[in-house]
């Protein structure tokens, strides 16, 4: 178990991705919406599940693969606000902001140089 600087910012994450992961999981298994990508949508929903539980526990591989996720919809809703209109431009804006400044508080929790225990001490 990793000791994180921000553990509401990771607490916040893990239920985003639960309630995304139960939602996927809701639609692959209890409506027929799109019923050729159903393993598709199961999968990503067992993953999300998976990693919203393991991101309560602060898991260095859930923080990672969670900031993997942030900075690929941070690029993918600043490459998709162009082709909006209306208030779409603004939403996707948000979108991207913060989930870039997830990815970001992430990589730092993740690569973040911790002295060794023996040099925390006093002599």
């Amino acid at each position: 178990m990793a000791a994180v600087r921000y553990a509401w910012m990771f607490r916040t994450a893990a239920v985003v991705s639960l309630l995304l992961g139960l939602g996927w999981l809701y639609t692959a298994l209890f409506t027929d919406h799109r019923p050729h990508l159903r393993p598709y949508i199961l999968g990503c929903g067992v993953a999300a599940t998976l990693i919203g539980i393991s991101l309560f526990r602060h898991m260095k591989v859930a923080i990672a693969l969670s900031a993997i996720g942030a900075a690929f919809v941070s690029i993918a809703s600043a490459l998709a606000a162009p082709n909006m209109r209306g208030p779409g431009i603004l939403l996707l804006a948000a979108v991207s902001l913060v989930a870039g400044i997830y990815a970001a508080l992430a990589a730092r929790v993740l690569f973040a140089d911790r002295p060794p225990e023996s040099e925390n001490r006093g002599s």
